[in-house]
């Protein structure tokens, strides 16, 4: 189990994730915000928006992948 801390708003959040998924939301954070220890919460918002849009456009793009295996 990893157990990351971040810093938002002056208050400090533990979160314990475990296996494939703590390792890759830890270097997605890192790369994210650029490393840095204390995050604003516009940028966190920011973030989160921007994942948002992502979780959309892939959603988007298995339903046209589903519909192309639908129709064969």
């Amino acid at each position: 189990m990893n157990k990351i801390t971040i810093s938002l708003g002056g208050k400090d959040f533990d979160i314990k994730l475990e296996g494939d998924f703590a390792l890759k939301f830890e270097a997605d954070f890192k790369a994210q915000f650029h490393e840095k220890s204390t995050i604003d919460p516009k940028e966190l918002l920011y973030a989160y928006v921007g994942k948002c849009y992502d979780t959309f456009m892939l959603e988007q793009e298995i339903t046209k992948l589903l519909q192309k295996v639908e129709g064969i």
